[in-house]
């Protein structure tokens, strides 16, 4: 029997069924390479009598390379060696189809080449997976290479039992934990070149995770650590700021590696922080600004303990205007400039802060003081300083400053009442230039004590709880009363008798001084024309603040009630200080001559504690000068008092003036008083103030009615 009569492949029956319940696609090609049988998978590729007699290049045209195929098929028929697993694909683009080709030679009994075996099998799903899974790592590996963060994994080993006690593990992973992967942006972290540089370097060189905190942390954190910050200096020593997140791999309790991310954020920080700067500092003076001052008093006053005292001033700059009107913005820049470094430098014994408030006004906060006093000293201490000239390129300036201060906790216990307390007494500072002054509620228009004082007192004059008490005044040559002043008192129904010098002063800063000066004038008068009536030949004196002076609406008051109880000008006494007067010096003038018209007579108040001209006091139409009790009952032990007294009764009288002193309580300065030709006296000595009924049997049986001393 001749090789080619010996039983082939298609002549066994049991193989060709085996054959046939294969999921691959068989071609049995001769050993000239064309097909002489095809299982059942491949008669659904083509029937067999289409695929019997060809080649495999005829029967895969789709195929990529058929050729290749067919040679290599040839090969196996000449070398009996076969080919396995070869990657063949057929199609293009959607239609493209992978396959892995085993080619297997096929022997006669006697070992020799009959054929050759085909058998394809689809892989096209494996082939695409592997595909996706390779682009995948490849894109992996190119995110990590190229990041500008630096990616890194530290393995754990051996892992750590995540059961453990935290602080244990953390002893664990410190450790055992060793970098075994990352990538160049680490490796430039650590001030080298290549990954191989710093792979297998443990933990603790990490400057991520690597202290006790940022591991207690990871793991109390569910082994994870988002956007931890810390810094970092490098082998230049500059120092830069690093981010760090980190998540666990944990598998079956046990801390396997730990992947992170690092970044450098030493820009983004630094842009970050000159923000925060440029919203806290004035641009221009580099000073903490409002926003500072205000954070650094609130978070100071939340964690301040009982004893601890803080105050607060407002610095504003006089006439600091004119600067910049005449030398210009620039030059008014350079002053302000100056500002900060000039309060700094009184300042290196006190813990504090300079700020500016904005235009030509700062303020200091003092954390730390002993006392009010202290503060006070260190504010005539900042008006000094500023005192000195300001050099500004060719020119030299002075300035002055009006300073305001406010104490915590005595006068206000949060930020916006001390602002509001330092700004009411800087602005009476600058009023009464006095340069420096303490916040006091007298200065305050809108104080609580002011406005509960301003709501009571018109409930006061609409329910008749004022009351004018007359005190008496006497004539030094004849030694009988010639006239009252009378003085207002307060009964308040629940607190008592409030002295006038808790509600005067408040009220003469208030729109409250008309109509209560409207009520002592109309009772002065009422009373007046009483007496008057009654027989007595007396006159009442009344007291007048600035404003009255200059309020237009008062003479026509007077004129009115003149009139309504027939006392005759002459009857009426008003009293004026000093300071009254020299407010408003013209004004005063023009009102009091439209006073002086009505015969109303005038008298200067407390004379010698204020300040005025006598060559004004000369055009005035006043006609008495009352000499301030300060003076009076002192004079027999103060040689200088009784010559300011004896003095001022000579400078009167030469002006053609009448005298009455204040004060009066010993007959001793009664009669030093007659022998320095005083014209009247006023004190205790004659009778205290006292109200009109009493005043009235004072007249019916007084000694000084009679005349006798």
């Amino acid at each position: 029997m001749t090789p080619e009569s010996q039983p082939t492949i298609t002549d066994n029956i049991e193989l060709l069924a085996l054959l046939d319940a294969l999921r691959s696609v068989i071609l049995y090609f001769d050993r000239w390479g064309t097909v002489i049988h095809g299982n059942r998978r491949a008669c659904q590729w083509r029937p067999l009598e289409q695929l019997v007699g060809r080649t495999f290049v005829e029967l895969a045209q789709h195929w990529y390379q058929p050729e290749q195929t067919q040679r290599e098929m040839m090969q196996v028929v000449r070398t009996g060696i076969p080919s396995w697993g070869v990657k063949e694909r057929s199609g293009k683009g959607a239609d493209c189809r992978w396959f892995s080709v085993d080619k297997i030679p096929t022997l006669n009994k006697l070992g020799e080449v009959t054929g050759v075996m085909l058998v394809i099998n689809d892989i096209s799903e494996s082939v695409v997976k592997e595909r996706a899974l390779e682009e995948s790592d490849a894109r992996y590996k190119a995110f990590i290479a190229n990041s500008a963060d630096a990616i890194w994994c530290y393995e754990v080993y051996p892992p750590v039992d995540t059961t453990l006690a935290p602080q244990l593990q953390v002893e664990q992973i410190l450790k055992r934990a060793i970098l075994v992967e990352c990538n160049e942006t680490l490796a430039r972290f650590f001030g080298v070149t290549h990954t191989r540089d710093v792979i297998g370097l443990p933990l603790s060189r990490s400057g991520s995770l690597s202290s006790y905190q940022d591991v207690r942390a990871f793991i109390d954190n569910g082994y994870r650590l988002e956007n931890k910050e810390f810094s970092r200096v490098d082998r230049t020593g500059m120092c830069g700021y690093m981010q760090s997140s980190a998540i666990g791999v944990v598998e079956n309790g046990l801390l396997m590696r730990a992947w992170g991310i690092t970044r450098d954020i030493t820009d983004q920080r630094t842009h970050t922080d000159r923000m925060e700067y440029l919203a806290n500092h004035d641009s221009l003076t580099l000073l903490p600004n409002r926003t500072l001052l205000y954070s650094t008093m609130e978070q100071t006053i939340a964690n301040a303990n009982n004893a601890q005292l803080m105050a607060l001033m407002i610095i504003d700059l006089d006439r600091f205007k004119e600067i910049n009107d005449t030398l210009g913005h620039r030059a008014g820049d350079s002053v302000l400039q100056q500002v900060g470094p000039r309060l700094e430098g009184e300042m290196v014994e006190l813990e504090g802060l300079v700020a500016r408030l904005g235009g030509d006004e700062f303020a200091v906060f003092l954390p730390r003081v002993r006392n009010a006093h202290q503060a006070l000293v260190l504010g005539h201490r900042f008006i000094d300083s500023l005192g000195e000239p300001f050099e500004i390129e060719t020119f030299r300036t002075e300035v002055t400053a009006s300073i305001g201060i406010s104490m915590f906790p005595d006068q206000g216990r949060d930020v916006s009442t001390l602002m509001r307390y330092a700004d009411v007494a800087m602005y009476h500072a600058k009023r009464a230039l006095k340069g420096v002054a303490v916040y006091d509620p007298e200065f305050d228009p809108h104080s609580p004590t002011r406005l509960e004082i301003m709501g009571a007192l018109r409930r006061a004059i609409r329910e008749s709880q004022l009351e004018l008490h007359f005190q008496p005044k006497i004539d030094l040559l004849t030694h009988r009363v010639t006239g009252f002043e009378g003085l207002l008192r307060w009964h308040h129904p629940e607190i008592g008798t409030v002295p006038p010098v808790d509600f005067i002063p408040i009220v003469e800063k208030s729109n409250l001084i008309y109509p209560l000066t409207c009520w002592v004038m109309a009772e002065s008068i009422r009373q007046c024309a009483i007496w008057r009536r009654e027989g007595h030949d007396i006159t009442v004196a009344m007291n007048l603040s600035a404003s009255n002076v200059t309020d237009e609406r008062l003479l026509a008051e007077l004129r009115q009630l003149l009139t309504q109880y027939d006392l005759p000008g002459h009857c009426l006494e008003m009293e004026l200080t000093e300071s009254t007067i020299m407010n408003d010096p013209e004004r005063a003038l023009t009102a009091l001559k439209k006073i002086a018209a009505l015969g109303v007579h005038l008298s200067i108040d407390d004379f010698g504690t204020g300040y005025s001209s006598l060559a004004y006091l000369k055009r005035l139409p006043v006609g008495t000068l009352k000499i301030d009790k300060s003076f009076v009952m002192d004079m027999l032990i103060d040689e200088q008092d009784e010559i300011i007294v004896n003095s001022t009764i000579n400078l009167a009288h030469n002006l053609g003036l009448s005298v009455v002193a204040e004060g009066v309580e010993s007959q001793e300065i009664y009669q030093r008083l007659q022998d320095h030709k005083c014209d009247s006296a006023q004190g205790f000595l004659i009778a205290r103030p006292m109200p009109a009924a009493d005043a009235t049997r004072w007249l019916l049986n007084s000694q000084w009615s009679g005349g006798l001393p």
